[in-house]
This record gives C-alpha cells, structure tokens and sequence, in this order.
C-alpha cells in the first residue's frame, strides 16, 4: 500500500499532466477552431446550400477560456441560431459535415496530393449532388488535387462519372466498377474517361 506522501506525490503529478493536456487542447482548438476556420467552412457551406438561411460555425473560445469550440449556427443577418442539430434539417446536416471535412482538409494543410470522400453525398439531391460535383472539379484544378470518391449505388456512381466527367483536354477520371456475384471473386471493371470536344460546340 501507499504511504500519505507516495499517495500526495501521484496527486500531484496525476495534477500536472491533467493541466498540460488542456493546456495542450486549448492550444490546438485555438490554433485550429478559429474565424479563419469559420470563413472558410461558410463559403464553402453557403455555395453547396445558398438558400439555407442559417450557417453552421464553431463559437470560437475567448483567449482566457478552457471551454472547448462549440457548434452554434448563425443567422445570415448576422444573429445567432439553435445548434445544427435543432436549425438544419438531415440532408443540410450532412451538407455541414462534408463542408467543415473539406474546411479542416484546408486550413491543417494537405499533406498527401489526394483527397479522399465516402459516399459524400447521403440525402442529397440532384441539384446539389450536381454543385458538389463542381466544388470538386474547382478544388482539384485549384490545388492539383486528385479526389477519390467512393459511392455505394449504381444511380449515384453513374450521376457522379456523368458529372465529373473531363472538361477540359488535360484532365482525366478512372471510374472503378466493383462487381461480385454469388460463388465469385469480385470484379474490378477500370473505365478511363478522357476529355472529348463537343462536337456541337466545335
């Protein structure tokens, strides 16, 4: 058993490591959870929902405060909102998240020349499925990015290679098919799209 000083001893480093590890989380909520976060994740939101009238953020903490960033909602005009979970509804949710995954994507810095979604586009519909797909086109000729998207319905799979097809002579997109079926191995069908002139247009 502890002695009373062996037992003050532990109290007290048990103390210290306590208080390094807010001091540390504080540190990085402030580095990272911060207007600029909160700038960025609106401009991203408000092109995939320009019509929601309010927008998600992170209540960004005072300097002196160990409170953690919480997520509020702030009305277009400038007043505050519920939470996201009380102001937006189940497909504008989703909307939030994907759009704070690319906001936190950009803000820490990529470290990898790729960027990678899981069925991104849950409870969306074709119109912003279809603005999706062009903050994706924007983000990959912007940064040189290669996104990697995978879907789990045949519909989405065919609305998203139609959408993200080349647009330009230089760019390219590999659509991998997995197909199984009972008693085989599965399948990987690779489709190389390439851009090809318009020839209405030419």
């Amino acid at each position: 058993m502890l002695n009373n000083t062996a037992l003050e001893k532990l109290k007290a480093h048990a103390k210290i490591v306590g208080e390094t590890a807010q001091s540390a989380r504080t540190s990085i909520v402030r580095r990272v959870f911060n207007d600029s976060l909160n700038k960025l994740w609106r401009d991203l939101f408000v092109r995939l929902a320009p019509t929601e009238p309010f927008v998600p953020a992170f209540r960004v903490p005072e300097t002196d405060s160990k409170d953690f960033a919480k997520l509020e909602t702030v009305h277009r005009n400038g007043r505050k909102g519920g939470t996201p979970g009380a102001m937006l509804s189940a497909g504008t949710l989703n909307t939030a998240a994907l759009t704070l995954f690319l906001a936190l994507h950009f803000s820490v810095g990529a470290r990898l020349p790729w960027l990678g979604l899981d069925d991104p586009v849950q409870n969306m519909d074709e119109v912003h499925i279809a603005q999706f797909a062009a903050l994706l086109r924007t983000i990959s000729r912007t940064h040189g990015t290669k996104v990697v998207i995978a879907v789990h319905e045949r519909t989405l799979f065919d609305y998203l290679k139609l959408e993200l097809s080349p647009a330009f002579e230089k760019d390219r997109l590999l659509a991998l098919e997995l197909r199984r079926t009972a008693g085989e191995s599965t399948q990987i069908v690779p489709d190389l799209v390439t851009y090809l002139v318009d020839a209405v247009a030419a």
